[in-house]
Parts: C-alpha cells; sequence; structure tokens
C-alpha cells in the first residue's frame, strides 16, 4: 500500500454491511473495494509522478473554468480523438478492434502502467480503451448531464463522496458513508476562486489518453486528460501537471481542484467502478457539521 493512503478496513467493512441491507446498492453498482483498487492503480506501487504531463489544458493559463465554454473544449476533445481513431484504423494495428468494443463499463483498470506511445502502430490495448471509452462519454455527453438532472440521489444515497474543504485544502473521500483517504488538493487560487457546490456532478468523465495527433498534449493540452472528472460546466477534479505538485495544499488553480496525479487516478477509478449516478461532490469553505 502507498504510504499516505491511511485504509479504514474495519470503518469500511461496517459501511459495506450497512450499505447492503439498507438497500443503497439497489442499482446493482458493483462492490467497491478501496484497498484493491489502490494496489491495482498504483500497479504495484508504481507512481506515476515520473510520466505525469508536463501540460495539460486545466493548468494553462488562458483556461478560466468560470467563463470558458465547457462546450467548446469537449468540441475540440471530441474532434481530435476521432482523428486518432481515424488514423489508428487506416494504420490497422493488432488491437484496433478494441476501438469497436461495446462493453465499456469501465470496470477494468484504465491504463495500469501509464504507458503512452507516440507512434500509432505501437499504441496498446489499454490506451485504445481509453480512446474509446472516452469518445463514448463525448458521444454521450448530453445524455450524461440530463441524467444528474433528473437522477440526483443526494449525498446520503451516493455511494460515493468528494467534500473538499477549501481553507484546509483537503479533500476527503468516503466509500458507502466510511471516510477511507484523504488528499491534498488545489483549489482556485484569491482571483480564481473554486466555487462552493454541493452537487451530483455532471460529467463527462475521462480516462488518461494522450492524443497521438498531438503527443504529449502540445496542441493546447487537449490531448491530453487527465483523469479529469468535470463537475459543474468548466470546473472539473484532475490530476495535476509535475511543476504544479509542490503547490498542493495551496490555493493554485484557475477554478479547478487540482489532485496529485496518483489520487486523480485512484478517484477516477472508484467513480468510474460506481457510476457517475453514485458520485456526490461538496466544496464548502471550512469543515461544518456532517
Amino acid at each position: 500500500m502507498k504510504k499516505g493512503h491511511p485504509i479504514l478496513y474495519g470503518g469500511l467493512l461496517v459501511g459495506c454491511l450497512l450499505f447492503f441491507f439498507v438497500g443503497c446498492n439497489e442499482d446493482g453498482a458493483s462492490d467497491l473495494d478501496y484497498t484493491q483498487i489502490v494496489e491495482d492503480v498504483l500497479s504495484k506501487g508504481q507512481s506515476t509522478v515520473g510520466i505525469s504531463d508536463t501540460a495539460d489544458l486545466f493548468d494553462e493559463p488562458y483556461y478560466f473554468p468560470a467563463t470558458d465554454s465547457v462546450d467548446a473544449l469537449l468540441d475540440s476533445l471530441q474532434q481530435i480523438f476521432e482523428k486518432d481513431s481515424a488514423m489508428i484504423k487506416k494504420v490497422g494495428n493488432k488491437d484496433t478492434n478494441l476501438l469497436n468494443e461495446e462493453n465499456l463499463s469501465g470496470q477494468h483498470i484504465s491504463n495500469k502502467q501509464d504507458s503512452f506511445s507516440t507512434d500509432i502502430r505501437k499504441i496498446n490495448s489499454e490506451e485504445l480503451r481509453a480512446l474509446k471509452y472516452n469518445l463514448k462519454q463525448l458521444h454521450d455527453k448530453d445524455s450524461i448531464l440530463l441524467s444528474t438532472r433528473t437522477m440526483k440521489k443526494g449525498r446520503i444515497n451516493s455511494r460515493v463522496w468528494a467534500r473538499i474543504i477549501k481553507n484546509e485544502q483537503r479533500l476527503y473521500l468516503y466509500l458507502d458513508g466510511k471516510m477511507v483517504d484523504t488528499f491534498k488538493v488545489s483549489t482556485g487560487s484569491p482571483r480564481h476562486e473554486t466555487p462552493t457546490m454541493d452537487l451530483q456532478p455532471s460529467g463527462p468523465i475521462f480516462q488518461k489518453y494522450t492524443s497521438k495527433r498531438y503527443p504529449g498534449g502540445n496542441y493546447n493540452g487537449l490531448g491530453n486528460m487527465p483523469y479529469a472528472i468535470f463537475i459543474k460546466g468548466g470546473y472539473a477534479l484532475h490530476g495535476t501537471t509535475r511543476g504544479n505538485i509542490p503547490r498542493l495544499g495551496t490555493k493554485a488553480s484557475h477554478g479547478c481542484v487540482r489532485l496529485h496525479p496518483d489520487n486523480a487516478k485512484i478517484l477516477n477509478e472508484v467513480v468510474r467502478k460506481a457510476g457517475l449516478e453514485n458520485f456526490w461532490v461538496t466544496i464548502e469553505e471550512e469543515a461544518t457539521s456532517e
């Protein structure tokens, strides 16, 4: 287990049992074994820091979630990913058939090794699944947004709760009513404060993927999706770049909530397994009674 991820084994077990008996898992969502998820995501203790992005859209100086159009952003991403798909199919790599895969429930770990090729002839199966998953999220974004408007469960009935306290610059992660982890974050700087929220995120949610057309995210950072989960409009929970990791724990973003790339990957995996409809986010200025 990676240092810094204390797991409340007994509490989690009790929480899961309670969750079962009160019927909150009636939607059939999979069991969430947080300990196993962390071990799987970090691939036997390997951190993503050494290979995390040097640039991504959310950390660019010109992206402001309070004013920028999230629709324009998502349309740009869709165009890039569709061009990547066309290029990959044209080359005909041995795993190209995965782009036609229909089973995208998100129950498998996305790109466990965080390996990304800049050569489309060498793109691996994990990258192809991530590309396919992200494209489906973009194609379904209108229906995803509609479902968040009509299927609100409230925090008490959501399996996963991310509670972000701005004056602590901390995210507290709850599964089935029990806190299982806490991460340092960076919310918006004083000029770009992250607004308080208490809601079911609107989505979409993206797996990590590096564009083959614009490797390294060099096209305005759009090639890389650093485990982003859109909360509302252009505001997202996402992994940050290497240069911004030392600033976690301070207000430093343009309004989004930055996480260490390891923690962003863990949170992304938990939410994908639980389902966006089972995720609740609270952003508050200071801790209040639960």
